[in-house]
């Protein structure tokens, strides 16, 4: 009897340590990400140009820089405001912020033009005329642009912003006279890294401009893992960064004082994950993309040129269509060789990726899952 109750008890435990290794093996493959999967939920919150609907921690300076834009709305000429600070901490987010909601309460003209590119009286004045939706730019000289941008202006009102004005070619700062001379009722924003950038620029210019400063400070280490956190609660799926991870990133990202590495390291590391078909983002990723850091160049989408920032908005509006698809909604006098170029340079910058369904090579926003 003794034995027979000892055999039943050996059974009952043996069956249990199997029962419990087939529901361990069981669970070795749920952490392996699946074909149809990504760690993905919005990559755009990641893109370094991307506007969210709140600027964290810096709510001050966007009063601040709305009080020099009111007389605008009273029919008067506003202020004009000198921002200065390191890259990478809110200056051009907050400004745009300010640009969306005057566009979404008034109908004052908000410019905002990026000098890294468009760093010439000619160039400038062509991307205003452009952001004026005035398109007939082509052979006109600058005078020509400068006259057809403020008889449009002159109608109404404008913010006018030259962000990385510092890029402006000394040479070539004329296109700040015009601005201050012919326009009547306007604010314009200059915004450099640079603080002693007034200091270098004509007197006739600087006696007509007259604006006041604000300095935008670098973030607190606190403030920045809100801002991660923030964006992390958007861009990815619940649960996919690891404490360890977040926490090397964040020490990364305050050591060198720029949001924007922040936003590469998660989106890099989320990439390596992937690529590995991690279900979450580990101190390993977190360590490669760091790696990765000394061959990056933030190249984000205000440093493209006009008719690329049309193609990629173009992009984001409508996923997933081949080229011909996109050309036919461009609708433009550009040539289908030109916009394929423009294509192929987007892509090579990561703005886009290239994917293939049903034998048809297609494009979206952001780098392929």
């Amino acid at each position: 009897m003794f034995q027979i109750l000892t055999v039943k008890l050996i059974s009952k435990t043996t069956i249990f340590i199997f029962l419990k290794i087939f529901l361990t093996t069981m669970n070795l493959f749920d952490n392996i990400l699946k074909d149809n999967e990504s760690l993905f939920l919005n990559e755009i919150f990641l893109d370094p140009s991307f506007t969210p609907p709140k600027i964290e921690h810096r709510e001050s300076e966007n009063d601040f820089i709305a009080t020099y834009i009111k007389p605008l709305f009273q029919n008067r000429t506003g202020k004009n405001l000198f921002i200065h600070g390191s890259p990478g901490i809110g200056k051009t987010l907050a400004t745009k912020l300010v640009l969306k909601e005057l566009q979404e309460k008034s109908d004052i003209l908000p410019v905002y033009i990026n000098c890294w590119e468009s760093n010439t009286t000619h160039k400038i004045a062509t991307e205003i005329c452009h952001k004026l939706n005035y398109k007939f730019t082509h052979n006109k000289t600058t005078q020509e642009l400068i006259e057809k941008l403020t008889s449009i202006i002159n109608e109404k009102s404008a913010v006018i912003i030259l962000d990385e004005c510092d890029k402006i070619k000394t040479t070539d700062e004329s296109i700040l006279y015009p601005l201050l001379e012919k326009l009547f009722k306007k604010t314009i924003i200059l915004i450099a890294n640079d603080q002693s950038y007034l200091s270098f620029i004509d007197q006739r210019i600087k006696s007509r401009l007259t604006p006041s400063s604000l300095e935008f400070k670098p973030y607190s280490i606190q403030e920045t893992e809100n801002i991660l956190k923030n964006r992390i609660q958007y861009a990815f799926q619940k649960d996919v960064v690891s404490e360890e991870a977040l926490n090397l990133i964040l020490e990364k990202t305050f050591s060198l004082k720029d949001i924007r590495t922040g936003l590469f390291l998660l989106k890099e590391a989320a990439e390596l994950s992937e690529s590995k078909s991690k279900r979450k983002i580990t101190i390993e990723e977190a360590k490669e993309a760091i790696k990765k850091l000394k061959n990056f160049k933030i190249k984000d989408s205000s440093n493209l040129e006009e008719t690329e920032k049309e193609i990629l908005e173009l992009i984001k509006q409508n996923p997933e269509k081949t080229t011909k698809e996109l050309f036919e909604i461009y609708n433009s006098e550009l040539s289908y060789s030109t916009f394929f170029r423009k294509i192929e340079s987007l892509q090579k910058s990561k703005q886009i990726s290239k994917d293939k369904k049903l034998g048809k090579n297609i494009f979206s926003y952001g780098t392929l899952r």
